[in-house]
């Protein structure tokens, strides 16, 4: 089983969340964890959990701001085979883009989410994957058309989706409207015999199933996921304020709790933990700033996918093919 640093000074509440993570991972999966920051924290949190010592190692630093750098370098190393940080998305690309190798052409390095759909034909996962969804606004053509090849790629290994169908979102489904980019990315992905592009979709498109892999700009993406982990928030404070009004929606409420619960952990990002930074040499999971130690646990078994699955290989297969 492969060795996964986590950063654990790099989320907003402190070590403790990474360290409980950790200290789980150690106790229920035979996943080696290597927790980066300064001992002392680290230590005292611990002493307040259950952990396997075989299983769990600590790398000490001295300076809380070096935490994401220093698991990096674990990574390039090789003392760790993949990574987690819970760093903000800029901070990440800036340190990841300075010590890692990227896949020779690619312009940007995207970052991949998970959305929940409807069910679809060949597929039995609850979720698409959606990127970019690191915020940044700024990719050109190219970048669409190779998200789209790695997309289809991490979908293949993680997903299990032997041919998944991909989307390009766009204000329009016909493929000579829309943004600029996204009408000359379409031409070149509808003649790519290597994908299975289903061609331009909205944003309504996504949660009704339409694509296996939705390709979009970070800025787009980032709001997108946001929202409809939003609206999981939503459905369930409405739940509890219709609760508290009349006997009769609280019958409903009954027979309708598990399904309004099986929504909620759709949207709910604990359940899948993180977002792979696609593109490097190195396999890099971002989870949420405000992640808890049930996200970065899963965060940390993401990480230890993808690396038995050789999800970096893939990726550069992909763009290789395509050159």
């Amino acid at each position: 089983m492969p060795t996964i640093a986590i950063d654990a000074h790099s989320g907003e509440t402190g070590p403790t969340p990474a360290v409980r993570a950790a200290a789980l991972i150690s106790n229920t999966t035979s996943i080696d964890v290597l927790v980066v920051g300064q001992a002392n924290p680290i230590e005292a949190a611990l002493g307040r959990c259950s952990y396997n010592p075989e299983r769990l190692r600590i790398r000490g630093i001295e300076n809380v701001a070096d935490s994401l750098e220093e698991t990096v370098n674990r990574v390039v190393s090789g003392e760790a085979d993949a990574m987690v940080t819970a760093s903000e998305s800029t901070q990440t690309h800036r340190i990841c883009g300075r010590l890692l190798r990227r896949v020779e052409g690619l312009g940007h390095s995207p970052m991949a989410a998970v959305v929940p759909t409807a069910p679809r034909p060949g597929n039995r996962d609850p979720f698409a994957l959606i990127l970019d969804v690191g915020g940044e606004p700024d990719c050109t053509v190219d970048d669409l058309v190779a998200w789209a090849r790695m997309g289809t790629a991490y979908a293949s290994r993680i997903s299990k989706v032997e041919a998944p169908t991909v989307g390009l979102l766009s204000t329009s489904s016909e493929s000579n409207e829309g943004p600029s980019d996204v009408v000359a990315a379409n031409k070149v992905l509808s003649a790519d015999p290597h994908l299975r592009f289903v061609g331009n979709i909205q944003g309504v498109d996504i949660p009704q199933g339409a694509a296996d892999v939705v390709v979009c700009d970070g800025f787009s993406g980032h709001l997108i996921v946001g929202l409809l982990g939003g609206i999981g928030d939503a459905l369930m404070e409405a739940a509890r304020g219709a609760w508290t009004q009349r006997p009769t929606w609280r019958l409903g409420l009954r027979l309708l709790g598990g399904a309004v619960m099986h929504f909620k952990e759709l949207t709910e990002h604990e359940s899948y933990g993180g977002a792979p930074l696609l593109g490097y040499d190195r396999i890099v999971i971002c989870a949420l700033p405000l992640s808890g130690s049930e996200a970065l646990a899963n965060a940390i078994k993401l990480a230890a996918k993808a690396h038995r699955e050789d999800v970096v290989a893939a990726v550069t297969q992909s763009l290789d093919v395509a050159r």
